[in-house]
């Protein structure tokens, strides 16, 4: 099969460096277009014979025809593929697809969405460790804010100047030609990404983040002291708790009520207060999700005895939490109905 790209006519399948296992789609175009030293966004127009589609979200938005294309250009393997694509790989914490073309839970790093607050998430050890250094699918999860192999907290912005990580633009500097290296560099101010602070999280925010991945990855395991056949039925549950906790203005309380007794950062409490009511989780700073990942550790533990002690001690009913039009689990809204009304 011939294929064109700006008066050049492809008659073979592109030889690209293999991905790896648990590799963002994204992160491994960005990979391969830097070792031919190539802008990420001319090797995806090569690939997927479209200009604009590097602007938007790869990982989870990929049409029938994107993937076909793709199989077409280069040789790669379709279980590969498909096992790297979010949309394809969501059961464990979102099946729910048919609702929503949005995957809840799933940060946003496209261009379209730079003016938001989310950005990927990385461990500055796992880069720095890596033979060949990637973005891993998971790290684009709000569930998750430390790594499991290395214990420490992730980031999302550059140490040295505050911007987001950009996995999107990369441009040519200094210097003649990329290296593979640039995609470990801030795409403001070049700040080696490896060379980041290795932060300890929160005894409780670790505890929770391992029982997180466990479940993302397991599909089943256990949350404090409730089992879970189905991952995504706490994830469910959740994700209510969380949107109380950090977007609802009857949450404020409770959530300084949380800083004020793990002894976190008091700026928490300042950023709490930009976020906008009805905000998705997920659309959330790490370090609002932070929080709340402390907080269910802190009340899954003894489910669901701390909960509605907290509950009550800041006056919080059934209808400070519960909407009519959303679905709620069964662990959670049992003790909604019968504890909480």
């Amino acid at each position: 099969m011939s294929r064109k790209y700006q008066g050049l006519e492809l008659s073979y399948r592109l030889q690209l460096l293999p991905i790896c296992q648990d590799e963002l789609l994204r992160s491994w175009i960005m990979r391969n277009a830097l070792f031919l030293n190539m802008k990420p966004s001319q090797l995806s127009t090569i690939i997927f014979q479209n200009t604009d589609i590097w602007k938007s979200d790869i990982d989870t938005q990929l049409s029938a025809k994107s993937i076909e294309s793709l199989l077409s250009a280069v040789e790669i393997k379709k279980e590969d593929l498909d096992n790297t694509l979010i949309s394809l790989n969501c059961n464990y914490f979102y099946p729910h697809l048919n609702d929503s073309k949005q995957i809840k839970w799933v940060l946003s790093i496209g261009v379209h969405q730079r003016d938001q607050k989310s950005s990927i998430q990385y461990c500055p050890l796992c880069i720095s460790t890596d033979q060949v250094p990637y973005f891993r699918t998971y790290w684009r999860f709000g569930f998750l804010t430390s790594c499991q192999i290395h214990n420490i907290c992730f980031l999302d912005k550059c140490y040295s100047c505050g911007i987001s990580i950009d996995l999107v633009r990369y441009d040519k500097k200094n210097s003649e030609h990329f290296k593979q290296v640039d995609c470990l560099k801030c795409s403001q101010c070049s700040f080696d990404l490896r060379n980041a602070p290795k932060i300890r999280p929160h005894y409780y925010e670790l505890k929770a983040n391992q029982e997180h991945f466990n479940l993302l990855i397991k599909g089943y395991g256990s949350v404090g002291n409730l089992n879970f056949n189905y991952s995504h039925i706490y994830y469910d549950g959740f994700k209510r708790i969380m949107s109380f906790l950090l977007c609802s203005k009857n949450g404020v309380e409770m959530f300084n009520y949380i800083i004020d007794i793990n002894n976190l950062d008091k700026n928490f409490v300042d950023n709490r207060s930009l976020v906008r009511r009805h905000s998705e989780p997920e659309h959330l700073s790490l370090d609002m999700r932070r929080v709340s990942i402390i907080f269910s550790y802190y009340v899954m533990k003894d489910w669901p005895i701390s909960f509605i002690k907290i509950c009550k001690e800041f006056g919080i009913t059934k209808r400070f939490i519960y909407s009519p039009h959303l679905d709620y689990p069964f662990w959670l809204k049992k003790v909604l109905d019968l504890e909480l009304a």
